[in-house]
């Protein structure tokens, strides 16, 4: 193949503005396909995430009030990662959360990049929340890999060479837990413990790319008022 059939992409190339870098180019693709998205942050703003089965008592999720803030911080911008969006090479749709929301707030001398794990659940049962915590380690592992494709240096983006914090948080909406008969002698998951505490949250302790124990705190919330509601809504300082 010629050098004029190649595709041409540069890992770095100062010198040269016309020939695009392959994390520029990445950053726009992955933009057109709609996997990754910025959110207005404004009052109005609604995020609303989707369950895609027919049957699925619990539909919708929305998350509303995006333009939070108090006397230490402030939210500055907000994406939305479409995990479940089947493109080829990236998807891995059957163990990862239906979304991440990564909310920027700025604080007076720093920042924190919360990364909110979002999954779906009409209905569980304790032998289904080990499924359940894989998704939360998986999906914390590919967002950290996304994380490094983007230039945070880029002073275009109003916020290089600050210091920014990571902080990952699993968010369980569900309708119905029932609870199954364990076979003697098999333990309870994290998760298990975890919804059976007064305020339904917790420290999940599982497997990820950068460590074989890492960490992510978790909320879960259930919705019982009325059968027939397939729709929960919060907002974001609740889920923070």
């Amino acid at each position: 193949m010629s050098k004029s059939n190649r595709s041409k992409y540069f890992l770095n190339n100062p010198n040269n503005t016309n020939i695009p870098l392959l994390r520029d180019e990445l950053h726009k693709a992955l933009s057109k396909e709609e996997f990754i998205v910025e959110i207005p942050v404004t009052e109005d703003e609604i995020i609303e995430i989707t369950e895609k089965n027919a049957n699925a008592k619990l539909k919708k999720v929305s998350i509303q009030k995006l333009n939070y803030v108090d006397e230490k911080c402030q939210v500055k911008k907000i994406w939305k990662i479409n995990l479940e969006k089947d493109i080829p090479g990236i998807s891995t749709s059957s163990r990862t959360t239906e979304c991440a929301i990564l909310v920027l707030q700025k604080y007076e001398s720093s920042y924190r990049l919360n990364i909110i794990l979002i999954e779906l659940k009409s209905s569980i049962d304790n032998k289904e929340l080990e499924k359940i915590e894989e998704k939360f380690s998986s999906a914390m592992s590919r967002v950290c890999m996304l994380l490094v494709l983007n230039n945070h240096l880029n002073p275009k983006q109003g916020y290089n060479e600050e210091e920014i914090y990571v902080d990952f948080k699993g968010i369980l909406f569900y309708k119905i837990f029932s609870e199954k008969r364990k076979s003697e002698g098999e333990n309870y998951s994290q998760l298990y413990s975890i919804l059976h505490t007064s305020n339904k949250s917790g420290t999940l302790t599982c497997q990820t790319i950068l460590r074989e124990q890492d960490k992510i705190k978790v909320q879960c919330f259930c919705h019982q008022d009325n059968d027939l509601e397939t729709e929960i809504r919060k907002n974001l300082k609740d889920l923070l």
